[in-house]
């Protein structure tokens, strides 16, 4: 069970396992907006078998307090709200791990602040929106009439990445819920993924607060500025870890990542598309906490 912390003038809904272990693990989840629920699910109590795992819903997500409509909210605030937090906990610095969008705010803030973040591990990223909305269409498609009028939006490149973002809901609504569902996953069905939303048996009033927050990092627009030129630039040791099927993390980010990526290490899950954790659990685990606790060189 988690707890409402408060940090910077609002409460966030944090869950802490391993709280004895003394590396620790801060998982940012993506969406935008889609909580820590799936993580804490399974993976986090691996996890914290051997780290300190923290995992919480970002401002304004889920179970943490809504946004307000007239307050100020953008990208930063997420980051500075992981240092507020970090510092309220007394922990001098942690590994990272963000998943698709988290994996953004990861970089980000692993660039922002090198002497919070020790190391950083990205799972199933997004550097690119542009690019992995493109991809997502992409894959989309294949289950559409090859011959869809949305193939304009992965043969031209007069798109820009906000269009081509507004386009997924599109595409998707099309498509239908469950086939979209089917595109993210590989070695589990859609409806495996959506009964650990069920069970947690949320009230429908806590699933709609996400809606604020996306808004308002679309309307800030600065979730729609490739992060790719600042890979190179972050040196703490990083981890890839994306499923063979993933429809997000696309080819021009990964070569772009294992082309310029300081001190990085690329694991492919074979049988897995976005989410690896649920997908290939064991070797998911093994591979975090391997990493997490191996001895950064000294310099």
């Amino acid at each position: 069970m988690g707890n409402l912390v408060q940090v910077r003038g609002t409460n966030l809904f944090v869950e802490e396992f391993g709280v004895n272990n003394e590396e620790v693990l801060l998982y940012l989840h993506g969406g935008p907006g889609a909580s820590c629920l799936d993580f804490c699910y399974e993976q986090a109590k691996l996890l914290g078998e051997k780290l300190r795992v923290i995992a919480l819903d970002q401002r304004g997500v889920l179970r943490s307090d809504p946004i307000k409509d007239d307050s100020d909210f953008g990208l930063n605030d997420i980051i500075a709200d992981c240092e507020a937090l970090r510092e309220q906990l007394g922990i001098q610095s942690w590994t990272v791990l963000g998943h698709s969008f988290g994996g953004f705010i990861a970089l980000k803030y692993a660039h922002e602040h090198p002497n919070s973040v020790k190391k950083v591990i990205y799972e199933a990223p997004t550097f690119d929106l542009g690019l992995s909305s493109k991809s997502m269409i992409k894959r989309a498609l294949l289950l559409l009439d090859s011959e869809h009028e949305y193939n304009r939006y992965i043969q031209q490149d007069s798109y820009t990445t906000k269009e081509l973002w507004h386009a997924i809901s599109k595409v998707y609504q099309e498509l239908g819920e469950e086939k979209k569902d089917s595109i993210y996953l590989k070695s589990i069905k859609p409806h495996e993924l959506n009964s650990i939303y069920e069970k947690a048996q949320l009230p429908s009033e806590l699933w709609g607060r996400s809606q604020t927050y996306t808004r308002k990092l679309e309307e800030e627009d600065m979730i729609f500025e490739s992060l790719l030129p600042i890979i190179p630039l972050v040196k703490q040791p990083s981890l890839l870890l994306h499923g063979k099927f993933d429809p997000v993390f696309c080819e021009q980010q990964k070569d772009y990542f294992k082309e310029n990526a300081p001190a990085s290490k690329t694991v492919v899950f074979e049988h897995s598309a976005h989410f690896p954790r649920l997908e290939e659990p064991q070797k998911y685990r093994d591979e975090v906490v391997s990493f997490v606790l191996e001895a950064v060189p000294s310099k």
